[in-house]
C-alpha cells in the first residue's frame, strides 16, 4: 500500500506525528512502570512458598517499632492485629496511638497486650489536635518508639506474611537507607467499585515505586512504609506541613526522599492488605485528599504527573482525527491503536500478580480511559500552589 500521498496532507502528517510521539511516550511509560515492577517482583518467591529461613526467627534485622494511629478501629484491630503480633523477628514492638476513640479500641488493645507485652498503647482522649488529620498522633507514636526503624501502617491493614517486619527492615542494614517504600494491596468486593479501586491502587503504586527504583522517589503510602526514627526527627517530622491535614506519608517522602536514601521492597511477603472504600463518595473523598497534597510537589513533579494522562488523551484524539481524514487509510490508526493496547495489556499483566489481581490487564485500556477523565481535573487543580507552604 502506497502512503506517499500522506505527505501532501498537512493535517494527516501532523496527526500521524502527534500520535507516534504519544505512542512512543506511552510505550516507554508502560514498560518502565508496569513491566519493570512486574519483572522485579517475580524474582522473589511467592507467598505460599515457605523456605527453611521463613520458618525460623530472623536475626540481624534492626530493632523495629510498628506504629499506627487508631480512631474507632476496634473491629479492624480484632480482625487484623493478630498477624502483626506474630511476626518472625525478636526485637520489635508495636505502638498503637488510640486517638479520641469512643468504641472498644482501648479494650481490644488491653486484651492483646496481656498476651503480647511488646504491644503498647498511647491513649489520647482529649482532642488537642487543632490541625486535624493523623500527623500529630502519629508523631507522638514515633516519638515514643524505641526501635531504630519505624514501620508505619494502619489498623485496617494486615500483613499477608509473618515475615513482613523482617523484609521491610532488612534494607536498613545499609546505613545509607533512611526510608523503605512497600506494597499495599486492597480488599474490595467483586463489583465495579472494587474493580476501579483495585486498578487505581495498582497504577498509583506502580507509578511511585517504579519512579523510586529509577532514582526519583516522590511519594509513598503510609499503610506500608518504613523510616529511621532519627531521620524523621532530623528532618523535623511533619512540622513544616502540619497545617495540611492529609499527606503525613506523601509530603514527608516528597520533601525528604532522594536517590540514595530511599529503597523499595517488592517482595510479596512484605506486602500488606488494606480495606477499600465502601462507596463512591468515600473513595472520591480519599482521592481528593490525595490530590490536595500535590501542591507541595515541585513544579516539575506536578507537570510529570499530568503528562501521562495528557499523552493518553492526545494519542486517542490524534487517532480520531486520522479516522476522519479521507487521505489517511483506516489501517494506520487501527495499527497504532493495536500496538498501544497490546503493549499496555502485556505490561499490566506482568504487574498485576504483585497486587494479587487476575485478568485486570484485559481491561487496562478502558480503566485507564476512565481515570484519565475522572482524575485529570484534580491533577490540573493540583498545579495551582494555593494554601501550600514553599
Amino acid at each position: 500500500m502506497d502512503f506517499a500521498h500522506l505527505l501532501t496532507d498537512t493535517y494527516a502528517v501532523v496527526a500521524l506525528s502527534v500520535a507516534m510521539l504519544a505512542l512512543i511516550y506511552l510505550a516507554i511509560y508502560y514498560g518502565l512502570t508496569f513491566l519493570k515492577i512486574g519483572l522485579k517482583s517475580k524474582k522473589y518467591a511467592p507467598v505460599d512458598d515457605e523456605s527453611e529461613d521463613d520458618m525460623q526467627f530472623a536475626e540481624g534485622c534492626p530493632s523495629t517499632t510498628v506504629v499506627m494511629v487508631a480512631h474507632n478501629n476496634a473491629q479492624s484491630m480484632r480482625e487484623h492485629m493478630p498477624n502483626i503480633l506474630v511476626q518472625n523477628v525478636y526485637d520489635y514492638e508495636i505502638i498503637v496511638v488510640d486517638y479520641h476513640s469512643v468504641d472498644d479500641t482501648n479494650f481490644v488493645i488491653q486484651v492483646c497486650s496481656a498476651d503480647y507485652p511488646n504491644l503498647k498503647c498511647i491513649s489520647m482522649q482529649n482532642d488537642v489536635n487543632f490541625f486535624q488529620g493523623k500527623k500529630y498522633p502519629l508523631s507522638m507514636g514515633i516519638r515514643s518508639a524505641t526501635g531504630e526503624v519505624v514501620l508505619l501502617t494502619d489498623p485496617d491493614c494486615e500483613p499477608i506474611h509473618y515475615s513482613w517486619v523482617q523484609h521491610m527492615a532488612e534494607p536498613f542494614t545499609n546505613s545509607n537507607i533512611q526510608m523503605v517504600l512497600g506494597v499495599t494491596r486492597l480488599r474490595t468486593k467483586h463489583n465495579l467499585l472494587g474493580a476501579l479501586q483495585q486498578y487505581h491502587n495498582m497504577a498509583y503504586s506502580c507509578s511511585f515505586l517504579s519512579s523510586a527504583l529509577m532514582g526519583h522517589p516522590y511519594t509513598g503510602m503510609g499503610t506500608n512504609m518504613a523510616l529511621r526514627r532519627s531521620f524523621f526527627f532530623e528532618r523535623d517530622g511533619f512540622i513544616n506541613h502540619y497545617i495540611e491535614p492529609a499527606g503525613a506519608d506523601d509530603i514527608f517522602v516528597n520533601r525528604n526522599a532522594t536517590k540514595t536514601n530511599t529503597a523499595v521492597c517488592l517482595d510479596p511477603k512484605a506486602a500488606v492488605t488494606t480495606e477499600g472504600a465502601f462507596s463512591f463518595f468515600t473513595w472520591r473523598y480519599q482521592r481528593r485528599q490525595m490530590y490536595s497534597t500535590r501542591c507541595y510537589y515541585s513544579l516539575m513533579q506536578r507537570l510529570r504527573l499530568v503528562l501521562r494522562p495528557l499523552m493518553v488523551m492526545v494519542f486517542y484524539l490524534a487517532c480520531v482525527v486520522m479516522f476522519l481524514l479521507p487521505s489517511v487509510p483506516w489501517v494506520i490508526p487501527v495499527a497504532l491503536l493495536l500496538l498501544k493496547v497490546v503493549w499496555q495489556i502485556v505490561c499490566v499483566g506482568y504487574a498485576q500478580s504483585l497486587f494479587a489481581l487476575r485478568n485486570y490487564h484485559w481491561f487496562a485500556p478502558l480503566l485507564e480511559l476512565y481515570f484519565v477523565f475522572s482524575n485529570t481535573f484534580l491533577s490540573i487543580i493540583s498545579l495551582h500552589p494555593k494554601r501550600c507552604n514553599p
